[in-house]
């Protein structure tokens, strides 16, 4: 570390400025024709292969302008540094265009190193040297015209080592640099507008564990401590003192409000609020709370590193509670008392040193308390004994992908030798419909939709050689009052459950039936419906309200229904679902996405929500667990009393859950959004007992809409959704290759998609939209030992934009930081708590990140990276440098490298990568085995894949950073099997593709499809293809 000189601190206008004051008093610098001559250079010498540069005259100042800076720690954002007691490492990667000299270029990081040290010391430069290789470049650079330099620098840790109390710190930084060591130092918030970025350092020691709660709370608040479930954080029950009266009978509840207090020390925040009715969205702000809408969840984040999470407690009873915020950024708690006793505000808030954990620790909490209320197990009570039973006797779970195999399907009903009822349920295995390949009519063929058109794309499709698993035939198939095109479908309702005659002149099972014959390797057919009907219910005069008790309904104003409308009642309402559901199954239909759920939201009267709700999502849940296994679809549903009330529990299969509003085709700036808003959404979703749907999306932009292509940004971002996959084609427009990116032919002859084993969420839950970086999405597939790290990582802006990212951005890949030292305690409170959960994610899975290395493969370039691992401090060789253009994306796979002792005493390294040419093509994989042959002279891979393609293997000796023989791995030296036989010479390649110049590491490609195919293999009874790879 070096202080500035004293003129150079003069001339940055106080060592205490912020960035932008320090580049506006530098600005002259910049600017003066005399203080800045032009300098006269001697052309560098030639070579063969580079052209030199022809500029002869140039300015500091200007050259300067067109450099490129790209730093870790990131510049304009927040970085939250874990508790350490080692050094710290500041990475900055400079570009300049070749038509311009090569120069001696000097970097500093330029810091308040008052606020680093805890001292009251100015600003002062932190001066980096020039390092190689730096960071792993991800993206493909073809054109060679840029100058690439990396510098990296540490500074000294600011916690020494004692047991002395911390407290974390807030230390903001920018950068400066010149061209050589006689240039005037240019700032980047000067000629880039870049801010100043900000490191929030974790304390070593936690100075809170004698703490209260930790919102600063207002008089009428009293706080519970609670024992956590989830480690390392602090959990709190909070409720007013007085009650909330219920309205009087006849009248509508009305929201009330109680300031709650406020977090201090706040220094960014990130809330998920009710942007409408149906729908959560993400919100984002600084050292100001400010909300424009009602939150169901918000964590702030304090200027010494801690996470203070707050949930309001919903889906208990008829009570509504939100957060909200006074002009002046306090909290405000909201709450509407649909009961007829009096009830108080209620919420939880937990404070960790990890945003997960401190969610982790209040969703916990919530699952207990909405299992134990009243109203869940007055739900339970609708269900059929056997029901329960086989879901409880077969431990069906969210943690599990089996459902109940429908009632109409089992055979018909006799009594066994043991009593028992033979018709009762028997689970099955939910693969094919999660993992399926999916179309959905609605962007595609429109609302105006009929037999001939569903069977027109699906033929489509066909000739394309898609075949796809599922069918979701979307709104207005049904029976409805009006017409199409004409009346508001707001005012139409349901009449009947046959389909409508003018569509489906034959009847619903007749087309199934047609359907299935023409395109047999359709095996689920879901059809769309309003859970209370239809947009506009069910019709007054209709089939339905003439067969079941109906009751006048009056819809808010504010909802697209507002006004008086018909609705079936609740003591009918089991009645109907049942017969509607039977009606269906006969129909050869196999599942249901059932929209509009948040009408019962809307309903603008106390009584009706509190006499319809649970009654209506009781009766729909045990519809579908009962008559179609489980298979159900729950669109615009994101209130929060489905949301906590139907989700949170984990007694029933999971089911798919739409995290966002629709897929807007027309609409260019809503693409980024949608994808911003789901990865978001997700952070709350991946607790329920859900698999997020993040939406169809069309693999060609829909016809006139041409000019911006969205289309594989959207692949992309389903693939590492973790939920289902589903297209909307145009009849004709379809982008085969795409679709192959995203799926693959699994041994069955089915196309599945390469679903991870965890949801995918963003993983900078307080970086702003606004901001217009980069979203980075993150999940992780596989176990412990072969488990593989997933981040998708998207562009946000309008324009290229360049980052920087460190493997610890992987999940699975964070290592095990010093962790947090509680001076006063004896094992935390989760150790004392018998059956506590664990963390969830692959954190748990993974185990201790430090021993591990991995290699990172980029799908858009296909290039890998030499093993890495995560450093303290983390050193410029353990990032990711990328590019992204307007609507780019990325996704990048980090594989454990797994060493192999051979018989001579060397080693190797390899890496199972998956399929390659897939987006998730590692989720492949359902096991991978490696060792050294029984003589000790091969590498010996064992692989199992649920689905066809090319394998690829990464493999390389563990010391060919002195041997260097880039000729070890050869095609003639590789003998590859499948399920026992020898495969075909022509399917096996060994290639240096993507492995930087002058590595030794090879890739191995093994084309499995085409083996398969070739040799006419059979699985038998087995869903897996099994491959053997022995390397010499």
């Amino acid at each position: 570390m070096s202080a500035v000189s004293e003129s150079t601190a003069a001339a940055a206008a106080g060592a205490g400025a912020p960035a932008g004051a320090a580049a506006s008093s530098s600005s002259s610098w910049a600017h003066d024709p005399i203080s800045i001559p032009f300098s006269i250079l001697t052309p560098p010498a030639t070579t063969p292969d580079k052209k030199p540069s022809q500029i002869k005259f140039y300015r500091p100042a200007q050259m300067a302008l067109f450099a490129h800076i790209v730093t870790y720690p990131p510049l304009a954002q927040a970085s939250i540094i874990p508790p350490s007691r080692k050094q710290f490492n500041f990475t900055v990667i400079l570009e300049s265009s070749t038509s311009l000299p090569e120069r001696p270029w000097e970097v500093s990081i330029w810091y308040d190193h008052g606020a680093y040290s805890g001292t009251k010391e100015p600003w002062q430069a932190l001066d980096l040297q020039l390092v190689h290789p730096g960071p792993f470049s991800m993206h493909a650079d073809h054109t060679g015209k840029l100058h690439r330099y990396a510098f990296s620098g540490s500074l000294s840790s600011p916690f020494p080592p004692s047991e002395k109390v911390h407290r974390g710190r807030r230390v903001p930084f920018t950068v400066r640099y010149r061209i050589d060591p006689d240039s005037q130092w240019q700032w980047v918030y000067h000629n880039f507008g870049i801010a100043d970025g900000e490191l929030i350092l974790q304390p070593p020691v936690d100075p809170n564990f004698l703490g209260v709660t930790p919102i600063d709370l207002k008089p009428g608040w009293s706080a519970r401590k609670l024992i956590s479930e989830s480690p390392d954080a602090r959990l709190y029950f909070i409720e007013s003192s007085d009650p909330i009266a219920p309205a009087p009978e006849g009248q509508d509840a009305k929201a009330s409000a109680r300031v709650l207090g406020r977090v201090l020390q706040l220094h960014r925040w990130f809330a998920l609020v009710r942007i409408w009715s149906p729908w959560l969205g993400p919100r984002h702000g600084t050292n100001r709370f400010h909300l424009s809408e009602p939150a169901i969840v918000v964590s702030f984040l304090r200027s010494d590193g801690l996470h203070v999470v707050l949930l309001a407690i919903n889906g208990i009873d008829d009570v509504l509670t939100t957060i909200s915020s006074t002009p002046e950024g306090e909290i405000v708690i909201q709450a509407r008392n649909d009961t007829l006793q009096p009830r108080k505000f209620k919420v939880l808030t937990a404070c960790a040193w990890k945003f997960e954990v401190a969610l982790a620790s209040v969703m916990y909490e919530m699952r207990k308390l909405v299992r134990t209320s009243a109203a869940y197990q007055q739900s339970l009570e609708h269900f059929p004994k056997e029901l329960l039973q086989q879901m409880r006797a077969h431990s069906i779970s969210s943690e599990s992908e089996y459902a109940l195999v429908s009632a109409d399907d089992a055979a018909s009903a006799h009594t066994g030798t043991n009593g028992s009822n033979s018709n009762a349920p028997v689970p099955q295995y939910l693969q094919s419909w999660y993992d399926s390949l999916a179309y959905c009519t609605w962007n595609g063929l429109g609302q105006d939709l009929n037999a001939d058109k569903i069977l027109g794309a699906m033929q489509s499709l066909a000739d394309a050689g898609v075949k796809l698993s599922t069918l979701i035939i979307d709104d207005n198939w049904q029976s409805l009052t009006g017409t199409q095109g004409e009346t508001n479908q707001f005012s139409r309702g349901w009449t009947r459950f046959q389909a409508n005659a003018e569509g489906f002149p034959q009847g619903l099972k007749a087309f199934t039936g047609t359907l299935r014959e023409r395109f047999p390797w359709i095996k689920d057919v879901a059809v769309w419906h309003a859970l209370m009907g239809y947009w506009g219910l069910v019709a007054s005069d209709g089939e339905i309200a003439g067969t079941y008790a109906t009751r006048g309904v009056k819809m808010e104003e504010s909802s697209p229904a507002g006004g008086s409308k018909t609705a079936v009642d609740a003591e009918s309402i089991h009645d109907m679902y049942a017969a509607f559901y039977t009606f269906l199954a006969e129909s050869g239909v196999t599942g249901v996405k059932t929209d509009v759920q948040f009408y019962l939201d809307t309903l603008s009267g106390s009584r009706e929500r509190r006499e319809l709700t649970l009654p209506y999502l009781a009766a729909w849940t045990q519809a579908h667990l009962r008559h179609l296994s489980g298979k159900a679809i729950s669109c615009m549903s994101m209130t929060p009393q489905i949301l906590f009330h139907l989700f949170l529990p984990t007694d029933t299969p999971r089911i798919l859950l739409r995290t966002s509003d629709d897929f807007f085709p027309d609409v260019e700036s809503s693409h980024p959004w949608h994808v911003f808003c789901n990865a978001h959404n997700a952070v709350l979703v991946q607790h329920l007992n859900v698999l997020p749907d993040w939406d169809m999306f069309q693999t060609k932009p829909a016809t006139g809409s041409e000019e911006w292509d969205y289309a594989a940004f959207h692949a992309a971002a389903r693939c590492v959704s973790g939920g289902p996959i589903y297209i909307t084609d145009e009849p004709g427009r379809h982008d085969v290759a795409l679709i192959d990116m995203m799926s693959a032919r699994s041994v069955r002859g089915e196309r599945v998609v390469l679903r991870p084993s965890t949801v995918g969420k963003t993983m900078g839950v307080y970086d702003r939209y606004e901001e217009k970086g980069v979203l980075k999405v993150g999940c992780y597939d596989g176990g412990a030992e072969w488990g593989v790290g997933i981040l998708g990582v998207f562009n946000m802006d309008e324009k290229e934009i360049s980052f920087a990212l460190p493997i610890t951005k992987f999940p699975g890949c964070e290592p095990e930081d010093e962790g947090l030292q509680n001076p006063s305690r004896r094992g935390s409170e989760h150790e004392r708590i018998l059956g506590s959960r664990p963390p969830s994610g692959p954190s748990s899975v993974m185990g201790d990140a430090d021993n591990k290395r991995w290699v990172v493969r980029s799908h858009g370039s296909g290039k890998v990276t030499r093993p890495m691992q995560p450093t303290t401090p983390l050193e410029s060789g353990a990032l990711l440098h990328c590019k992204l253009p307007r609507c780019g994306f990325d996704v990048w796979s980090a594989v454990p490298v797994r060493t192999v002792e051979m018989g001579d005493g060397g080693e190797v390294e390899v890496a199972v990568l998956g399929l390659l040419g897939k987006f998730t093509g590692a989720c492949a994989l359902v096991s991978s085995e490696v060792g050294a042959s029984e003589n000790g002279k091969r590498v010996k891979v064992e692989v199992a894949l649920k689905a066809f393609g090319v394998l690829g293997l990464w493999i390389c000796d563990a010391d060919s950073e002195k041997t260097k023989d880039q000729d070890r791995w050869q095609k003639g030296g590789m003998m590859v099997m499948i399920q026992g036989q020898a495969v075909p010479e022509d399917c096996v390649e060994v290639s240096s593709e993507g492995i930087r110049e002058g590595d030794a590491a090879r890739i191995v490609k093994v084309d499995v499809e085409k083996a398969w195919d070739e040799m006419e293999l059979d699985s038998g009874w087995s869903n897996e293809v099994r491959i053997e790879v022995f390397a010499s």
